[in-house]
């Protein structure tokens, strides 16, 4: 007899948890599916609206060949000239340098190339299954129109821009990530719009593309709720805290008690794990769109980066995003909007013939960790405590294989991986 799509899968010898969820965004609301799925009791805790955060804003790619981490010998050497440059796709805040020294550091010590090659393991290890864990979702929440299988295009417009990726693709090769180069003539058979001065360039064919991001988070919300599932707006004060661990989660509204936790806050986490006496070096990747209203001009099919100045177009169903690059500057300090502008002639020159209004300005906090590598599994101080954050441009690819494993860990099952990459004691 075949188990009906909505019905719990949770194990008899696994009893029914009452567990909090600390985030809706799209990790935060995976999380909960899956658990509420297994047949737990779950509420979901976020001031914010589910999605409306950082999950709403990023390019729209389900990556599952991002294996190459932030960090690098030939990255971290270009960030000085990068600084200088107005245009350029990073930028820190000189009142925010001191602060972020100690992230820096060691951000520092992951960039050699025996730890990049390291990492590259660690991320691969969860990203190639990423989409095969959002499949399941999706198959769940009827979600199906939203991703599309379109893959996700890298574009240059020399050779000696094309080389800088060279480390990029030669570890994306070593850990089994296919990708396609491409000369002029293939890149114009994918997007016969772009600008011809796109000489070079790679497309990686097994990502998929969310047209709508909000809308993914809002089909996995409406299941979690349709299946019992209970998302309070709400602010997490503090935790209440016993010899087993957390035993209720206080707000500014309400107690809930509960017999586990997770945390998946985005870049808040590392204020809740601080409550939880666990210091986290998470910092803040402050990314940038723009919403372009497109009246006339060439269209694109896929989210494509225009690699010689580091930002993407994406062709969303609500415009064309384009995003682009980080700002280190914490999370409370006021948005400055004016590099992303300064992106505009780049697109219309990616983009020949494109006429647009812009629609939306938006920012949104990436959480990164100095090694490009989430938090995810059971806290070492409280065993009722699951971490899931820190996954600074992935954490939609990673968003339900994050959740999977979690659950696997509150259920006791094993689950697959080493999880010792993940752990928050490794900092």
């Amino acid at each position: 007899m075949t188990t009906p799509a909505s019905a719990p899968t949770v194990s008899k010898s696994t009893p029914p948890k009452r567990i909090v969820v600390v985030g809706a965004g799209i990790v935060g609301v995976a999380t909960g599916l899956i658990l509420q799925r297994e047949g737990h009791s779950v509420t979901l805790v976020d001031p914010a609206a589910p999605g409306t955060g950082t999950s709403f804003g990023n390019a729209g790619s389900i990556a599952i060949g991002s294996v190459y981490p932030t960090g690098s010998p030939g990255n971290w050497k270009q960030v000085p000239k990068m600084l200088l440059n107005p245009a350029s796709p990073l930028n820190i805040r000189p009142s925010y340098l001191p602060k972020m020294l100690p992230w820096l550091m060691q951000f520092l010590a992951a960039s050699t190339p025996k730890r990049v090659e390291e990492i590259s393991h660690s991320l691969r290890a969860i990203s190639k299954d990423g989409l095969v864990a959002h499949k399941k979702l999706i198959a769940l929440a009827g979600a199906h129109d939203i991703v599309r299988p379109v893959g996700w295009l890298k574009v240059y417009s020399s050779q000696q821009s094309y080389d800088k990726t060279r480390d990029e693709r030669e570890t994306m090769a070593r850990r089994g990530v296919k990708f396609d180069e491409l000369n002029a003539d293939e890149i114009r058979q994918l997007e016969p719009g772009l600008n011809r001065k796109f000489t070079h360039g790679y497309n990686q064919p097994e990502n998929a593309f969310v047209s709508q991001s909000i809308k993914l988070t809002e089909a996995y919300f409406a299941k979690f709720r349709e299946l019992g599932g209970t998302w309070v707006s709400e602010k997490v004060r503090r935790f209440e805290i016993g010899p087993g661990g957390v035993e209720k989660v206080v707000t500014d509204r309400a107690m809930h008690p509960c017999d586990a936790v997770v945390i998946a806050a985005g870049a808040r986490s590392h204020e809740l794990c601080a409550m939880l006496g666990r210091k986290v070096p998470l910092d803040t990747e402050r990314g940038y769109h723009l919403n372009l209203t497109v009246a006339e001009g060439p269209e694109l099919r896929r989210p494509t980066v225009i690699g010689d100045y580091g930002f993407v177009l994406a062709p969303m169903q609500d415009g064309l995003r384009l995003t682009t690059g980080a700002e280190f500057a914490g999370v409370d300090a006021p948005p400055d909007f004016r590099r992303v502008y300064r992106m505009l002639p780049m697109a219309e020159e990616a983009l020949p013939g494109l006429k647009y209004e812009v629609t939306r300005e938006w920012l949104g906090f990436r959480p990164s960790t100095p090694d490009s590598v989430p938090v995810i599994g059971r806290s070492p101080d409280q065993a009722n405590v699951f971490y899931g954050f820190g996954h600074s441009h992935i954490g939609l690819t990673l968003a339900a294989r994050t959740g999977e494993l979690i659950a696997d860990q509150i259920a006791g099952r094993d689950p697959g991986i080493d999880m010792t990459p993940y752990r928050i004691e490794r900092f």
